[in-house]
C-alpha cells in the first residue's frame, strides 16, 4: 500500500509539472495540425490500437542522424483501416500538442515499435491554453521580426497561387486537403503558431517536394524570432523554386 501511494504521489507530481510518459516515434517530423496517413506493419498497428484502448500517449519526433529532435508533437490515432493478411493496415495520425522530450530510452528493436520517453507539454504562444502545459514558446523580441511576421501572409498567398498555376500537386486536391488539415493561417498575435503553420504548409504530408525541410528547425528554434526567420526563409526559397522552370531540386 505504501508503494502504491508513493507511485500515485509521483504521478500526481509529474502531472503538476506538465510531464507525461509517452511512446516516442521518429517516423516523420510533424507540426500541430498535420495529418499523416501511412501503410503500417502489424507491430505499429498493435501499438496504435493499444494506445487508443488504454488512452496512452503517442508522440512523433523527427531525427537528425541518430539524434532524436528535442521537440515534437503528440499524435492522435484518427483511424486504423482493415488489416491485411500480415496484420498491417493503413493508419491515420493527427498532430496535436507540442511537446519537448527530456528523457528517452533506446529504440526497442524497430522504428515501428518506438521507444519509451518522458515529455513536457509546451504552449505554442503564451496566451494559448494547452492542457498540461508548463512551458511556452517565447514572444517576438526583435523589431525587425515584426516585419517578417507581417510578410508571411502575402508570401503564403503567392506560394499557394504558384503551386496551383504550376501544377505541382502530387495528387488532385492535395493542397486543399493540406489547408483543411492546418486550418486558417494564425494571426500576427500568434507568431510561433504562424511560423509553424507555414512550415507545415510548405512541408506537407505527403511531401510536395518543392521546399527545403524546415519543420525540425522551426520546432526546435530557440526563440520566436528565429522560428519566424526559418519559416520566412523556407517560404521565399520555395517561391523561387516554383518560379524556376524544371524540377525544384
Amino acid at each position: 500500500e505504501d508503494l502504491d501511494m508513493a507511485l500515485l504521489r509521483r504521478r500526481v507530481d509529474a502531472v503538476s509539472r506538465g510531464e507525461a510518459g509517452a511512446r516516442l516515434f521518429d517516423l516523420d517530423p510533424m507540426v500541430p495540425g498535420q495529418r499523416l496517413v501511412l501503410p503500417a506493419p502489424a507491430a505499429f498497428v498493435d501499438v496504435c490500437r493499444a494506445a487508443t484502448n488504454a488512452e496512452g500517449v503517442l508522440c512523433m519526433f523527427g531525427r537528425q542522424g541518430l539524434r532524436i529532435n528535442s521537440h515534437g508533437v503528440e499524435v492522435e490515432v484518427e483511424s486504423i483501416g482493415d488489416a491485411d493478411a500480415r496484420g498491417g493496415a493503413e493508419v491515420a495520425l493527427r498532430a496535436g500538442r507540442l511537446c519537448r522530450a527530456f528523457e528517452s530510452g533506446a529504440e526497442e528493436g524497430s522504428r515501428w515499435l518506438g521507444r519509451q520517453a518522458r515529455v513536457r507539454w509546451v504552449a505554442i504562444d503564451g496566451a494559448e491554453a494547452v492542457e498540461g502545459a508548463t512551458e511556452s514558446l517565447g514572444p517576438v523580441t526583435e523589431a525587425a521580426t515584426a516585419e517578417l511576421l507581417a510578410s508571411l501572409g502575402p508570401l503564403v498567398e503567392e506560394w499557394i497561387s504558384l503551386l496551383r498555376s504550376t501544377s505541382r500537386e502530387r495528387s488532385p486536391g492535395q493542397l486543399d486537403a493540406v489547408l483543411d488539415d492546418l486550418g486558417p493561417l494564425p494571426g500576427e498575435s500568434r507568431p510561433n503558431a504562424r511560423a509553424l503553420w507555414v512550415a507545415g504548409l510548405i512541408n506537407p504530408l505527403p511531401a510536395l517536394g518543392v521546399a527545403l525541410e524546415v519543420r525540425p528547425a522551426a520546432l526546435m528554434a530557440a526563440t520566436a524570432d528565429e522560428r519566424i526567420r526559418v519559416a520566412e526563409f523556407g517560404l521565399r526559397d520555395s517561391i523561387q523554386r516554383l518560379r524556376s522552370p524544371g524540377p525544384p531540386f
